[in-house]
C-alpha cells in the first residue's frame, strides 16, 4: 500500500517534510489539479483524471468554467470551486451516459465499480482474484488472492490465517515456557 501513495510520500521527503494541502471538494489526490477527483452521477460515481479544464468544459458543456479556461495554474489554486462545478453537471445524467461523451473523447474516466459490480467485472474475473481457504477447524472462507507473481507465478496458500491462539502452546513450548 505504500507503494500507491509513492508519488506523494516522495514529495514529502524532498520538500521540507511538509504534509500535503488536500483539495477539500471530492479530494483524489493531494498534487494534481481539477478535473481529478470522483463525482456523483445519478445512478453511481464517475472518476475523472488527468484532462484540460477547457477540453472537460467544452465536453461537459460547461460556461462557467470559462475564467479558467486559459489560466492553468488556478486549475490546482481554484480546484474546488472548478470540481464543485463540474459535480453539478456530472450529478445531471448516469454515469453510462457521461461515458458515452468523454470515452470517445479519450478522456481518462471510469465508472466506480460498487463490490457487486466488480465481481462480475471481465476485467476482475480474468484476474483470477478470489480463493478460498480453510482454517484447521475445516471452516471455509473465501478471500481474495495476491496478486503479485515471480516468475509467472503466485504463490498458492490453502490454509486461513490461524484462529487466536491457535498456536499459543507450541510458541510457549519452543520458548520453554
Amino acid at each position: 500500500l505504500v507503494d500507491f501513495q509513492f508519488e506523494v510520500l516522495t514529495t514529502h521527503l524532498n520538500d521540507g517534510r511538509r504534509l500535503p494541502k488536500r483539495s477539500s471538494f471530492r479530494s483524489a489526490h493531494a498534487y494534481l489539479s481539477a478535473p481529478y477527483g470522483v463525482y456523483p452521477a445519478k445512478d453511481g460515481y464517475l472518476a475523472i483524471a488527468m484532462t484540460p479544464i477547457p477540453k472537460i468544459a467544452d465536453l461537459l458543456d460547461l460556461p462557467e468554467l470559462d475564467p479558467f479556461r486559459d489560466k492553468p495554474a488556478t486549475w490546482f489554486t481554484a480546484r474546488d470551486e472548478i470540481k464543485a462545478i463540474i459535480a453539478r453537471r456530472i450529478a445531471e445524467k448516469t454515469t453510462d451516459q457521461w461515458l458515452a461523451i468523454l470515452e470517445p473523447a479519450d478522456i481518462w474516466c471510469a465508472k466506480v465499480l460498487t463490490w457487486p459490480e466488480l465481481m462480475e467485472n471481465d476485467g476482475f474475473k480474468a484476474l483470477d482474484m478470489l480463493q478460498t481457504v480453510t482454517r484447521e477447524d475445516n471452516v471455509s472462507i473465501l478471500t481474495t488472492r495476491s496478486p503479485l507473481r515471480v516468475d509467472g507465478a503466485r504463490a498458492k496458500v490453502d490454509r486461513a490465517a490461524p484462529r487466536i491462539g491457535e498456536h499459543s502452546e507450541k510458541i510457549r513450548a519452543e520458548f520453554g515456557l
